[in-house]
């Protein structure tokens, strides 16, 4: 959240709100419609993304899962139910079919393969992709980038689904991208429409 977001609210509310207290009616209207434009900033979801610039996105066609479970997972990691990691790979996998990509179940002969991962706040994770999968991107908050070898550090906030693709023949990281929501009780009742639009919003940015 943008702090100068915070620092127009107070200003909003020492300038504004508190000089019509003499009004109580239109003070607590005043102030619920600052509320729930504060509620409403915190619900959005924002993403990001790198990529290799060298990479020719263009020659992809068809695309696979990095391996047969491509939800990259350990100690630190978000414990995701199998239903929820069926549901974020129909998601992502339906979103790259409407951008006219095919789906190959024969990793071997995809352009492209794709892992995902699902952060905790805060939390520093180390990820190992599957033997073959080397120099994988490690990403910094900030949007700096290291190379590595075989291992990918992230720094996640709660709500986070990361996307990263590898070239099917170099098996090496071509795109990275991640989208970032707080979870309200809702998503966590019924996550299929925040998974959904998440993946959506997250792939927008995966060049052609």
């Amino acid at each position: 959240m943008d702090p100068l977001f915070f620092t127009g609210t107070c200003n909003f509310w020492i300038n504004i709100v508190k000089p019509l207290s003499r009004w109580p009616y239109l003070t607590r209207t005043i102030a619920f419609i600052a509320w729930a434009g504060l509620v409403g900033a915190c619900a959005t979801i924002s993403t990001g993304s790198h990529y290799d610039e060298t990479n020719n996105f263009g020659l992809y066609k068809t695309f696979s899962w990095i391996d047969e479970n491509p939800y990259i997972n350990d100690v630190s990691a978000i414990r995701v139910d199998p239903l929820t990691q069926s549901k974020i790979q129909n998601a992502i996998q339906n979103q790259l079919e409407q951008k006219g990509y095919s789906f190959l179940e024969d990793r071997a002969n995809a352009d492209f393969v794709l892992a995902y991962t699902v952060g905790t706040r805060e939390s520093i994770r180390i990820s190992s992709y599957p033997t073959g999968y080397r120099g994988t991107w490690g990403w910094h908050v900030g949007g700096s980038h290291y190379y590595v070898h075989e291992y990918t550090q992230h720094s996640y906030t709660e709500g986070t689904l990361s996307i990263d693709i590898f070239d099917g023949n170099t098996k090496k990281p071509v795109w990275h991208g991640w989208a970032e929501k707080s979870i309200t009780e809702s998503d966590r009742k019924d996550p299929s429409s925040v998974i959904k639009e998440g993946v959506a919003k997250l792939l927008e940015s995966f060049p052609r």
